[in-house]
Parts: structure tokens; C-alpha cells; sequence
């Protein structure tokens, strides 16, 4: 994929993930069949037909995710027509860009990202000194992220995103460190597949959460599934009084996702369903102690609170005093 690699990386300035080249191109129809082969095909052109073009494209796939560096080095016009199946997230490092995505468009530049939409027509026109962070997120790996995410069959995602939102702002940052990092220190990370599988994660979880339109997948009120996932919850739990239950593991058998089941637990006005489910241990506790008080039995504190899931009894103790305002040895010594 690569034009005179070595005359171009005399000249071509530094790009975050030089490391990891995935095209070097002076023409403008080599870069189109490259990158298209990566992305979309399309059609590309310069602004000024004497100019020249001088295209890096660095690239770090990890699982499903990939993270891409791209700079044409001249103004350029690009038009894929209907795009892929994924989704494509642009951090602008530099420069600024003209996007249209289905009817929308939209100006972006080192202070507003953009997101485009799967199977929509685009177009694209960078600046000369445009480079950008490319995350491309496919349609598939969305979908299944927001339904186990309560966030909705099709989340929405506005075309642009302003940095000074808080949640972009934390995200963008997130996204620039961890692409710094990959820069300098990606031989290390890709040799440990546990750690690029976490990077992967963080990088769609930010995506999924953070940049999808406020009003996609809010919870609303009165929501007739309430009841029902709040019903199916309590009795997994007091199913599993002996056990210390995770949250996926309440909402997966209530068949809600995580954050869902944390909203329906609020708008019926329980505490949190972790929170819920140690509670209703605590009285498990408190009435095998009682139990075992009426019937002279020999069960420590210890054993009872062990075989209920508290495996550390300092903090056993204390949520069992502020439950009950009584240590639990004390509830030993009531009969």
C-alpha cells in the first residue's frame, strides 16, 4: 500500500501512530483504492490539482475496534457515496473539515468531533492541514452494546459533538491519552491481549455512553416494564440470600440491562439493587443468628456471615450495625 515509502517519510512530518503505517500515497488514486479497501470506496479529490498530496494513514486494529491516524496533506474532497456498515467517530487533531451525512452537515475542527452514521451518503471535504483520529466502530458491535446497555435497538448519534460538553470533553481527552500511549509504547501493549481487549472496551463503552444523543434511551417514567424487572429481580435475590450476586447477573435474570434495572429500582423507590440485595442478606443473617440463639446452637458470627456471601468482616460488621444499630454478636444474646 505504500508510494515511495522512503522519500516520504524524509519529508512527511511526524503522525501519531507512525508506528504503525498502514499507507504511504503521493497520488490521489492510490489513496482511494487503499483507504477504500479499509473503509468505504470512494471517490477522492484534491482542492487544487497541482498540489501535492502527501496521505499517511496509521492504523492499530484491536478485537473489533479500529484506531486510525489520517492526514492527506493537502485540501481534498471525499464522497463514498452510501458508507459501510459502522460507524466512523473523527477527532480532529488539526486542521478542520465540511462533513454531510444523510441531510445533516456540519463543520468540525479541534474542538467539535463528529460521528457518521452506517449506510448513510456522505461527503467530505478536509483542509490542508487537516488530521484526524478515526475510530471505526462497526454497526454490529453497537447494536449489541446498546441492547445489553438498555440504550435502545438503534441508538442515535448526533453528526457533531462540541468538546466543551463534559462528557466529550472527558472522552476526547481519554481517547487522545490512550492514542499517545498506543504511539510510544503499542509494541508493548499489542503483546498482551488482555490489555488491548481492555483498551478496545473502554474505548466503546466512551463511545456507546458518552457521545449517543441525551434523549436516546432515557428512562421514562411509569415505564410498564418496571414492575415486572423490579419483581424478577427481588426474587433472584431472595433465591441466592447465600450468595453475593453481581449487578449483571440481577439484571440479566430480570431481563433488563444493567442501567435500566438501577432505573426502575429508583422510580419504585428502592435503594440500588446491589445495595437492596445486601440488605435483604443482612436480615437472612440476622434471622439464622436469631435462630440459632433460640435453639442453643453453636454457629459463630463468622460461619453464619461466610455461608451468606460477607467474606470480609470488618465491613460485615459494620453494615450490620447500621441495619440493625446492634453489633451482630449482640443479636446472639437476644434469646
Amino acid at each position: 500500500m505504500s508510494e515511495s515509502p522512503a522519500v516520504a517519510a524524509a519529508t512527511a512530518p511526524a503522525c501519531l501512530l507512525d508506528a504503525f503505517p498502514l499507507l504511504r500515497a503521493r497520488s490521489a488514486a492510490t489513496a482511494s483504492e487503499a483507504i477504500g479497501r479499509v473503509f468505504s470506496p470512494h471517490r477522492l479529490e484534491l482542492d487544487d490539482q497541482s498540489a501535492a498530496l502527501n496521505v499517511q494513514h496509521n492504523q492499530i486494529r484491536l478485537r473489533e475496534l479500529s484506531l486510525n491516524v489520517l492526514t492527506y496533506g493537502s485540501g481534498v474532497r471525499i464522497d463514498p457515496g452510501e458508507r459501510g456498515d459502522f460507524y466512523m467517530v473523527q477527532i480532529p487533531l488539526a486542521g478542520r473539515a465540511h462533513l454531510s451525512c444523510g441531510r445533516d452537515e456540519v463543520a468540525v475542527d479541534t474542538q467539535t468531533l463528529s460521528v457518521l452514521q452506517p449506510r448513510a451518503r456522505s461527503r467530505m471535504h478536509w483542509s490542508s492541514d487537516c488530521t484526524m483520529i478515526l475510530l471505526q466502530v462497526p454497526r454490529t458491535v453497537v447494536d449489541r452494546r446498546a441492547a445489553e446497555w438498555g440504550l435502545g435497538p438503534k441508538p442515535r448519534f448526533a453528526l457533531a459533538r462540541p468538546r466543551h460538553e463534559p462528557a466529550v470533553g472527558a472522552w476526547w481527552q481519554a481517547v487522545l491519552d490512550l492514542t499517545t500511549n498506543l504511539d510510544r509504547y503499542g509494541q508493548q501493549w499489542l503483546q498482551h491481549p488482555a490489555a488491548y481487549a481492555a483498551m478496545e472496551e473502554f474505548l466503546l463503552s466512551g463511545f456507546t455512553s458518552m457521545l449517543r444523543e441525551p434523549t436516546d434511551g432515557a428512562p421514562r417514567p411509569g415505564d410498564r416494564g418496571d414492575a415486572r424487572c423490579v419483581r424478577r429481580a427481588k426474587e433472584f435475590i431472595e433465591a441466592h440470600l447465600r450468595q453475593s450476586l453481581t449487578l449483571g447477573e440481577i439484571a440479566a435474570h430480570a431481563c433488563v440491562s444493567p442501567r435500566a434495572l438501577e432505573a426502575a429500582f429508583k422510580r419504585d423507590g428502592e435503594p440500588p439493587p446491589l445495595v437492596y440485595a445486601r440488605q435483604r442478606r443482612l436480615h437472612a443473617v440476622r434471622q439464622a443468628l436469631l435462630a440459632g440463639a433460640r435453639h442453643g446452637g453453636t454457629a459463630s458470627v463468622t460461619e453464619v456471615a461466610l455461608d451468606h456471601g460477607f467474606l470480609h468482616m470488618g465491613r460485615f460488621a459494620a453494615q450490620y450495625r447500621a441495619l440493625f444499630g446492634c453489633a451482630p454478636s449482640d443479636t446472639l444474646r437476644l434469646h
